[in-house]
């Protein structure tokens, strides 16, 4: 008997480091994406990974569903017990893509993010909309307090999606640390083979479009990776793609940016 007490004092001591190690577990949100998430639809002839917002809504006030449990379990959950670099990184950006489904189901049915009934001024980037821990955090401060200026990585911009049309793709499964690498990379590449929303190049014409993703946080891009253009050359695949951007000339644009909701029910 004295012996089975041990053991069990043993792991008691054990069991919170060792669940702490583990992360945080978005099983619950894996199951959303599978459940509510369609690839590679159109929406105004952009191509887009598409969420049925209407389905996930009645999901809101049913105890135990993925969806309550998955905020329940954030609301509980200490993200200082994350240590790996990468795993923060993955976290948070499953966070700030969770947050952004859950502005828009929040005040369900609307057409965009940038909804007046989100925000009065279409502007709903610094409304507190999601708690984790002790703290509840608004996207504008998981964008850039969290991942660009606290963890200093600007590939969160090819993982954050703002749930709208030209955001880079809601990707269709959780981010992980031991795969961030990978899982950004295919982000940045999907986003530069984007012609309607994320890279258009014309040889003919030496211009080059990018998404405004870039210009809204130019001040980073420039700063840390050389400009937009540049930290986009590592995700081009065409050799001659390459060539004129690294060759600097051209004229440089950015694409219109398409706010509509990336919701089911607007697929061409």
């Amino acid at each position: 008997m004295s012996r089975i007490i041990l053991l069990l004092l043993v792991w008691l001591l054990i069991a919170p480091a060792s669940l702490a190690a583990q992360g945080f577990d978005f099983s619950d949100y894996k199951t959303l994406l599978e459940r509510y998430l369609k690839e590679n639809q159109l929406i105004n002839g952009i191509p887009v990974n598409v969420l049925d917002y209407n389905s996930i809504k009645q999901l809101e006030h049913r105890p135990g569903t993925p969806y309550v449990r998955l905020l329940a379990d954030l609301a509980r959950f200490d993200p200082t017990t994350l240590s790996e670099r990468n795993e923060r990184i993955a976290f948070w950006i499953n966070v700030y893509n969770i947050a952004a489904i859950k502005t828009l189901i929040d005040h369900y049915p609307v057409d965009s993010i940038r909804s007046r009934k989100i925000h009065w001024l279409g502007q709903p980037w610094k409304r507190k909309v999601i708690k984790v821990g002790e703290r509840i955090y608004s996207l504008h401060e998981l964008e850039f307090e969290v991942l660009i200026e606290g963890l200093r990585d600007l590939r969160a911009h090819l993982g954050i999606n703002c749930a709208s049309v030209s955001c880079a793709d809601l990707r269709p499964e959780p981010y992980r640390g031991a795969i961030l690498d990978r899982q950004l990379r295919e982000q940045g590449e999907r986003l530069a083979a984007q012609p309607e929303k994320g890279l258009r190049i014309n040889r003919v014409n030496r211009r080059v479009s990018i998404s405004q993703i870039f210009k809204f946080d130019q001040e980073h891009f420039d700063a840390w990776a050389g400009g937009p253009v540049r930290f986009l050359l590592s995700y081009l695949t065409s050799a001659q793609d390459r060539e004129l951007l690294e060759s600097g000339d051209f004229t440089l644009e950015y694409l219109d940016y398409d706010w509509k909701a990336n919701d089911l029910k607007w697929i061409d």
